[in-house]
Order: structure tokens, then C-alpha cells, then sequence
């Protein structure tokens, strides 16, 4: 791909690259973020209902009340919540984020690179270093779950950032 471009046109390409790393970054970045947010407010509810029973068993008025509350938010915890596999997602979205953010920077430290050199067979073999890292994140086979709105969100956002609007 590289060996019939000129300069600037491998520059516009690797520009175009950096903006589709980047997208994917800030994707994976925010579903990561998301779903950890999520998941902590969620077992922090159901330890907090937990806790609450617990202290209401300890009362004469509330015992039965009391010990339904802490022993549904304890079973929800133990055996409901670990079939939901929230800590399996969270760790796929973070590793598809530190896949895309290596891709991210390797093109933007390329980008950097074509400003500054004009040696062709030093760039030649950074852009395969990069490609491959970017073929091996491309090939999530994580089963993780997509946001289309969210992508397409973000491309809007990365292009018009990186200039290179679809208009």
C-alpha cells in the first residue's frame, strides 16, 4: 500500500488511520467506563438493601423484614449478579481499549514520524508493526455488546476533531 504512495499522500492515509484509531478508543473507553459505572452502583445498592436488612433483623419490630432484605440482596449478589458476566464485559472493554489505545499511538507516533523523516523503509516498517496491531483488534472475539448511536456519535466527534469532516 505503501510503496505506490508519495509523501503527503501516505501522511493524508496515516491521518485518516490515526481518526479510525482514535474513534475506536474513545469507544471502547467510554462502554469500558459505562459498564463499570454500572456495575458499581449496582452491587453498591444491593450491598447497601444487604446491610439495611442486616441492622433491621437486629430489631424486635423489623426481624422478619430485616432478614428477607439482607438475605435477597446477599442471594442477588452471590448467584444472580455473576450470570450477568458485568466483570467479564468490563474486562473485554478495557482490553479492547488498551488494543485500540497501542493502535492509537503507534499511527499518531508514525504521523509524527513522516513529519520529521522522509525515509521510506523506516516507515515502511513501523506502518506494518502498526497494521498488525491493528489486525489483531479488529478481530474482537470478545462478544461484547455494541452501541451503534454511541459509534456513530464518535466518528461525527473524531473527524470533525482530526478535519476531516464527511461532508
Amino acid at each position: 500500500m505503501i510503496a505506490n504512495m508519495n509523501h503527503d499522500e501516505f501522511a493524508a492515509k496515516l491521518k485518516e488511520l490515526v481518526c479510525y484509531a482514535d474513534w475506536h478508543h474513545r469507544y471502547y473507553t467510554q462502554r469500558a467506563r459505562k459498564y463499570k459505572r454500572f456495575d458499581y452502583w449496582l452491587k453498591t445498592s444491593l450491598g447497601l438493601i444487604s446491610i439495611f436488612g442486616a441492622v433491621m433483623a437486629g430489631s424486635d419490630h423489623f426481624r422478619v423484614v430485616g432478614a428477607i432484605l439482607a438475605g435477597s440482596g446477599a442471594f442477588i449478589l452471590a448467584t444472580v449478579l455473576p450470570n450477568f458476566r458485568w466483570d467479564a464485559i468490563v474486562l473485554g472493554l478495557k482490553e479492547e481499549q488498551a488494543e485500540w489505545t497501542r493502535v492509537f499511538q503507534g499511527y499518531d507516533g508514525l504521523l509524527n514520524l513522516t513529519k520529521i523523516s522522509d525515509r521510506d523503509e523506516i516507515l515502511t516498517m513501523e506502518f506494518q508493526k502498526v497494521e498488525e496491531l491493528k489486525k489483531a483488534a479488529e478481530l474482537n472475539d470478545r462478544n461484547l455488546p455494541e452501541d451503534e448511536k454511541l459509534l456513530d456519535k464518535l466518528e461525527l466527534e473524531v473527524r470533525k476533531y482530526y478535519g476531516l469532516d464527511k461532508s
